[in-house]
């Protein structure tokens, strides 16, 4: 199977999701996608991934079902960061980033941590936004090419959507 690709509204706005044989492989805002894809929004795959993103968004569904597959990263750390976060923190939990470089196996690259988050080719599915600085501040997020204060406000609204309260600052 080529890599198929559709748009999807979601309340922080309208994504691109890319899916291949081994599962969803890019999720990115649709202003800023940008990517070469083949294939089109018409594979059996399609709705099911579709329906567990729209539940995942109101509110019905915690947890993803879907296959990952984290061909885009490039770094074994920055994967096995990613990885580690995919398995270990769910709905409503956060890390920091220190937490989860020591989770990784790499205690002391918390700032490998940042960019792998900040890389993370697939959000929500690998729940980037679940990691936040010491001390339960925001901390960065990757988000949409509109700048740093609309990136976090749609981290802030993911986290709300989960039901985290955090420290102001």
């Amino acid at each position: 199977m080529n890599e198929v690709w559709w748009r999807q509204s979601t309340p922080i706005g309208e994504v691109t999701v890319v899916a291949g044989a081994a599962g969803v492989n890019a999720i990115v805002w649709t202003q800023q996608a940008g990517l070469s894809i083949v294939g089109g929004a018409d594979h059996e795959i399609v709705p099911s991934i579709a329906d567990e993103l729209e539940c995942w968004f109101g509110g019905r569904r915690r947890e993803f079902e879907c296959d990952v597959d984290l061909v885009r990263v490039t770094g074994s750390f920055a994967r096995d960061a990613l990885v580690t976060l995919h398995r270990e923190v769910g709905w409503g939990e956060t890390v920091s980033y220190g937490e989860l470089a020591g989770m990784a196996g790499r205690p002391k690259a918390a700032r490998a941590v940042g960019s792998a988050m900040a890389h993370n080719p697939v959000p929500f599915i690998v729940p980037c936004h679940r990691v936040i600085a010491a001390k339960g501040q925001l901390g960065g997020y990757g988000g949409t090419n509109d700048g740093q204060a609309a990136n976090l406000a749609i981290k802030r609204w993911l986290l709300t959507h989960e039901g985290v309260l955090l420290h102001a600052g």
